[in-house]
Formats: structure tokens, sequence, C-alpha cells
């Protein structure tokens, strides 16, 4: 199959704030090609990989698979999220504020694998999921700053549905790969690159490049699948009985403790999903961007909520609210309506997320003996 060339123009902040554009035309191997990537290159300091002779990035570059409205929609996200961190930046004041940057944004879930969906009858869509590769770690401990921009986004009126953004330095996204870690070798193997820092070395390369995904030692990831499984399964079955426990209460508080631990059991379920099928789980208790990394691993884990329907989207927010407002908002308030709502669907989770992970771990354990 031919090469393809796509010319991309990017528009980053540079060293000291700056915003500047770069426009380049880069050789895009077709979707499916092999990498040219070495595993074995070494990573510098910075997490960048140490190279002596010209390498392409092993991500698709391309989003001819969209529709023009989608590619737009996409482009302002990324004009969005570019805004947001100069204006943080300049804000901040400190010197060493001036060296963050946001060096790779990368486009990953079914947007990225041509599998997204809109319903408007169910009113399910699917969410745009990102993953910000950084230039520091203080930059992905700006949980505050990244939901301003998450919600900034969802009122932004060129921009149709949900964004969520998961954010990693460079190094950490390096060393995952170099130890083959499914979650983002994925991402990295069918995600598609929407910007990049461009900063060349002295030999015409990117200052930042990514490693190639390696082979994942089976057996090692079978025991770890193992261990994630057996203890957030149990963790959601507690967090859950717990809360059943509490549905009746008769005031407030006892309904807001239940509200709390309805919140934890779906959390841990989850996590278990997530960490027994990629070994990976966000650092985050936000239960919509834990459900939304779930889904763009498999979507059968939706059937769980039914139809987001009134009156019950708020009952799943009212459960998204809970891991703060439910303990420290005095103005929070559940009923037992709405806690049983919750309490049989977070069980039907719960039961889905199981069979799944069983799933999962049989195939861990095929290739494990295989020795694959």
């Amino acid at each position: 199959m031919a090469r393809q060339a796509i010319d991309t123009t990017a528009v980053f902040v540079g060293t000291g704030g700056q915003t500047r554009s770069i426009s380049e035309t880069r050789e895009q191997p077709p979707r499916g090609s092999q990498s040219a990537i070495d595993r074995a290159a070494p990573i510098s300091e910075n997490g960048a990989i140490l190279s002596d002779t010209r390498r392409p990035e092993p991500l698709q570059t391309s989003l001819d698979h969209l529709p023009p409205a989608r590619q737009a929609e996409f482009a302002r996200i990324q004009e969005v999220i570019l805004e947001e961190l100069e204006t943080r930046i300049k804000a901040d004041g400190k010197a060493r504020a001036k060296r963050y940057r946001l060096l790779k944004l990368v486009l990953f879930g079914s947007f990225a694998k041509g599998t997204w969906f809109e319903d408007s009858r169910s009113g399910r869509a699917s969410d745009v999921d990102l993953l910000a590769i950084v230039s520091h770690e203080a930059l992905t401990e700006m949980s505050a700053f990244w939901g301003e921009v998450e919600d900034h986004l969802y009122t932004d009126p060129l921009v149709k549905r949900d964004v969520s953004i998961i954010v990693h330095t460079l190094q950490d996204v390096n060393r995952q790969l170099k130890d083959g870690q499914y979650f983002f070798s994925e991402i990295i193997q069918q995600g598609i690159l929407l910007y990049e820092d461009g900063e060349p070395d002295k030999n015409g390369d990117s200052k930042n490049r990514l490693a190639k995904p390696a082979t994942p030692d089976a057996h090692r990831a079978y025991v770890a699948a193992q261990k994630y499984f057996q203890s957030w399964s149990k963790s959601a079955q507690l967090f859950l009985a717990t809360g059943k426990q509490h549905l009746e209460g008769k005031d407030s508080e006892t309904r807001n403790f239940a509200a709390f631990q309805l919140h934890q059991a779906a959390e841990s379920a989850y996590r278990m999903f997530l960490l027994t099928t990629t070994l990976y789980a966000p650092g985050t208790h936000h239960l919509a961007k834990l459900r939304n990394i779930a889904r763009t691993i498999d979507g059968r884990l939706e059937d769980a909520w039914g139809p987001p329907q009134r009156p019950y989207k708020r009952y799943f927010e009212l459960l998204r609210r809970a891991y703060v407002e439910a303990r420290y908002s005095p103005s929070y308030e559940t009923t037992q309506e709405i806690l049983t709502w919750q309490a049989d669907h977070i069980e039907q989770l719960i039961a889905m997320a199981r069979e799944l992970c069983t799933e999962r771990l049989a195939r861990l354990q095929a290739e494990a003996e295989k020795g694959v």
C-alpha cells in the first residue's frame, strides 16, 4: 500500500509560555502497519526516546475516517486545551511553570477505532477520550485545572459531546510502554495523534518520542490481574452491602452515608474491571470518568445502568457527586427511592464486571500457560 503524506498544523505553548505554530508534512504508514520505533531504544532522563537515526512515531495522525464536522470538533477541543494551559502557565507566574508543556494529545477509544455511535432515541453517544502527555509531574497533579478544562469543553457550543482527559508524563507513558502495559500499549497502537510539541533535536527528530510497546509478560500479567480482581471484587461487595444496610435511613445523615458507600461500591467495580482487564486505572474518584474509560474497553458494562433517561441520568449524577458532597455538603439530598435504584444497578454492574473479568482472566491464564 502507498504511504500517505499528511499535512498537520499545530499550535502549541513553547518555552517561556510563548505560543507559536508549526506546519509539517510527515510520512504516515497505513493504519495497522508496523512502527519503525526500536523497542530497545534508550530513554533519556525526561522520558524521551534517545536515537541516532530518524524514526517515525508509532501513532497514526489521520482523521480521514471521521466526517468533517467531527474533525472540526476535535480541532476546537485541541484549541481550548492549549488556550487554557497557556492561560494557566501565565497566571502561575513562577519560573518553573514556564517550562510546563503539553507534549502530545492522543485521541483513543471509539473515535480513534472508528466505532463511535450516536443514538438520538436512547440519548447515548460516544464520548471523546484523550490522553494528554505532559512534560512535568506537576501538570498531572493539577486535577482541578483539568476538571475546569473539561467543564469549559462541556459548555463550548462547538463541542457536541463530553470530553474525558487522562494526564500522564512522557516518562511515565514510556515506562509503561516498555513494560508492556496493556492500556497504554493499545492507545499507542490504535490511537491518533491530534497534537504534538514538535520541537526537534539536533538530528531533526522530535525530542519527545514514544517508546514502542513491548510484548507483555503473560504470566506476570495474569498474577497481577488475579490479585486486582480478588481485592477490588471484595471491596465492591462490602461497600454495596454496607450501603444497602442504610437505604431506609430516617435521617439525611444516614441516607448520605449510604450514598457514599454506594459510590465506593461502583468505583470499586470499575477499578476491578479496569485493573483486571488492562492493569491500569486512573487516579481519580470521578465516577463518570471511570465509567467512560471502562466503556471504551467493553461497552457491555453500560447495560448495567439502563437507558440514560430522566430521572435516571440525575440518579447517576447524584451517585457521582456523593464521593464529596454526601460527606461534606449540607445541601446534598437523596431519597430511599434513589438509593434503591442506585444499589440495584450497582449490583448489576458488579455482576457484569465480574463476568467480564473472569473471561479476561481465563484468556490471560491460557496465554501464561502457553508462554505467550
